[in-house]
């Protein structure tokens, strides 16, 4: 069983979402809905765990900075899932110009 994670830059994580990883976004519904991925998927931080992944074989762990995405990435790889962790979080894959939405669709100016 896994036990570790790989941190990776956001350039490195946009090609490991785009090949097909299974991307959570750990912050609040709140944070989530003014500006996420398009495609990942919302789940609190306190609620990571294999039941709210499902079967990916791949899963990408996000948050605004990094902190929260770590601690995830953690437990998920203990559960053994192949995980990887965006350093920098949000921040960084914004910084990089990737995009960011909104829920109603809109492109998110700013985390």
């Amino acid at each position: 069983m896994a036990t570790k994670f790989t941190s990776v830059e956001a350039g490195t994580a946009n090609v490991i979402f785009q090949s097909g990883a299974h991307m959570i976004d750990v912050r609040s519904a709140a944070e989530w809905a003014a500006g996420h991925v398009e495609g990942s998927d919302s789940v609190p931080a306190g609620e990571v765990g294999s039941h709210t992944v499902g079967r990916a074989d791949s899963v990408l762990v996000v948050c605004r900075n990094g902190s929260k995405s770590k601690r995830a990435a953690k437990k998920l790889a203990k559960e053994g899932y192949r995980v990887y962790h965006l350093a920098g979080g949000l921040i960084a894959w914004q910084e990089l110009g990737l995009p960011l939405v909104a829920t109603n669709g809109a492109r998110s100016a700013t985390l």
